[in-house]
């Protein structure tokens, strides 16, 4: 459990942006009319080529004591947040995308939460889901199993339904954790894998962030899923702060990922290169890859091969 300093700010919102300019204020604007003056937003411009600068630099001008801006070259929503988070001076981080927004009177729920004695080393809350034609549905957080290895167990294999934009998690974590820079997608599945396997969590029931869906998302984008691979599964188990016990967790993992990519390309059209993913997700987990949704995709895919 966590003790604040009282010599630091309580709050650091990071926000990594590339070519979001038209959506910036707005992620900004939500911050700033959450009140208080126990927090820093830090935008991390990730070698953005539109009006990115020009909006941050308005923003800095007028809020110089809360605002400031850091570009980098282009390398990816990983790097942007282990820059801000090594930037950063507050007690715990948030991690706004900007193209989303904090909700109302997050940090004033927070606060309160806070005036306990001790805190966990991460909070995670619900969250708004705006589709792009504009209708917001309430996205509920399940609750937290009591232990890290069933939390992290559950989360892997899709049983908790957590969001990675919803969550404060204390700067300590860093000392261990990171997010893996070498991934442009899925960056946050590892980071999330481990907080749970090693770090104290607390679901408060409150939504954190307004999530506004585009159809664009890079999570669902076919060249990415192939170019990911099986590295977001490396990347969570190469890890040697990792307990022991996660280990058995492998190959039951790195199969589930090989058949959401079979999914993903299969959907897409790419029949043939997904029955790679198909085949080696077989070689680990034969009764994961053997259920009929799956042979009937695999036959298809084969016969248009």
């Amino acid at each position: 459990m966590t003790a604040l300093n009282k010599h630091q700010l309580v709050f650091s919102i990071i926000i990594p942006s590339y070519n979001y300019a038209k959506t910036l204020g707005r992620a900004i604007n939500s911050i700033l009319n959450q009140g208080g003056d126990d927090y820093e937003i830090l935008i991390i411009d990730d070698g953005s080529t539109d009006n990115t600068p020009a909006i941050a630099g308005e923003y800095c001008k007028k809020f110089n004591n809360k605002i400031k801006y850091y570009l980098q070259e282009n390398q990816g929503p990983a790097t942007a947040r282990n820059y801000g988070a090594k930037l950063s001076l507050g007690e715990y981080l948030f991690f706004l995308d900007a193209d989303d927004e904090m909700s109302p009177n997050s940090l004033k729920f927070l606060r309160k939460r806070l005036a306990d004695s001790e805190h966990p080393d991460v909070f995670f809350g619900d969250h708004i889901s705006t589709s792009p034609d504009g209708v917001a549905s309430y996205s509920f957080t399940n609750p937290l199993p009591e232990s890290n290895e069933k939390r992290f167990s559950a989360y892997i294999f899709k049983k908790l339904n957590l969001s990675h934009c919803a969550k404060f998690v204390h700067r300590k974590v860093f000392d261990k954790i990171s997010y893996p820079v070498e991934l442009r997608s899925s960056e946050d599945i590892p980071f999330m894998a481990k907080l749970l396997a090693i770090y104290e969590c607390e679901l408060v029931r409150f939504p954190m962030t307004v999530v506004h869906k585009h159809e664009d998302s890079l999570r669902h984008n076919t060249s990415y899923a192939k170019e990911v691979g099986e590295k977001v599964v490396d990347h969570i188990f190469a890890c040697t702060a990792l307990p022991i016990w996660a280990a058995k967790y492998e190959e039951a993992y790195r199969a589930r990922r090989c058949l959401s990519i079979f999914r993903t390309l299969y959907m897409a059209g790419q029949r043939k290169e997904s029955l790679f993913f198909y085949r080696r997700a077989i070689s680990l987990s034969p009764l994961a890859a053997l259920r009929l949704g799956y042979i009937r995709k695999a036959l298809g895919a084969w016969l248009s091969d």
